[in-house]
């Protein structure tokens, strides 16, 4: 398989290091010089081009579009001359639909979506592929092809691709807001920075390594530790008093979920009418 990555910011070169490492024949093409220069000197094998015309797209296997929402009509009118029908196209564009980009490469392409995080960077990305056909085959080749990132879920369903941008896209700003607010609340109680982050880490790794062992109830898990009149309670009660925090939570992720919808159709809108 011979993939062409067009864009390459920081998510892209997250992308394309992926590849890199599992030795997948990857080229580039990126308009700005300095992520261009960047490419030819980290990644010595790679192809990187400014210009389309000189890329022999019947090598090309598979077009990974990765570019910000807005550049992206664009670049999409740009590639729709030297689009084959045996392309794949992948979108990693964070609210653009299949249909539109089907649309604007005059539907000769089959085009699939991916919603990873930045924890595709350590292979333990929670990722969301959406492809919009029954095609088992193609199914199993891309699951095969991307299982370097991390946990591959299948949508069934492109409108549950906002919430899933939303809670697990945004997921780990999330895990660090809140280890931030703990880290505050360590350091104001005396310990040095490198004390807290230690001690942080440690909470973390405990949780990580339950959850590894599956099957874990959260509710029994909570009880072994919070034993009735303790401290552990106490904070508890604060915690779940008329169900703040978990109403706070989910106003959140619904609002980042809303926020989804929002981009998504102001985008598909204006590409559509233009």
């Amino acid at each position: 398989m011979t993939y062409l990555l067009i864009g390459c910011g920081n998510l892209g070169e997250i992308i394309l290091n992926g590849f890199y490492v599992k030795k997948k024949k990857v080229s580039v093409f990126e308009k700005k010089k300095k992520n261009r220069n960047n490419i030819l000197r980290k990644y010595k094998k790679v192809k990187v081009f400014d210009n389309l015309h000189n890329i022999n797209w019947t090598e090309i296997n598979h077009i990974m579009i990765c570019v910000k929402p807005i550049d992206s009509e664009k670049s999409l009118n740009e590639i729709k001359e030297y689009c084959l029908k045996k392309h794949i196209i992948i979108s990693f564009v964070a609210g653009l639909n299949t249909e539109f980009i089907s649309k604007k490469l005059g539907n000769k392409c089959q085009v699939i979506r991916i919603m990873p995080n930045i924890f595709i960077s350590t292979n333990t990305s929670a990722t969301a592929i959406y492809i919009n056909n029954n095609n088992r085959s193609l199914k199993s080749q891309i699951f095969n092809e991307f299982n370097h990132f991390g946990i591959l879920v299948k949508i069934e369903d492109e409108k549950k691709m906002d919430f899933f941008t939303a809670m697990f896209g945004g997921g780990p700003a999330y895990i660090f807001f809140i280890l931030d607010i703990l880290m505050k609340i360590i350091k104001k109680n005396g310990f040095t920075d490198k004390d807290s982050l230690v001690l942080l880490n440690s909470l973390l790794e405990g949780a990580i390594k339950k959850l590894q062992k599956g099957n874990v109830d959260f509710k029994s898990e909570i009880s072994e530790v919070a034993s009735r009149g303790g401290t552990t309670e106490e904070a508890l009660n604060v915690f779940s008093q008329k169900d703040r925090l978990l109403n706070l939570f989910n106003k959140a992720i619904s609002a980042a979920t809303n926020k989804s919808i929002k981009i998504s159709k102001n985008l598909n809108k204006s590409i559509r009418y233009r």
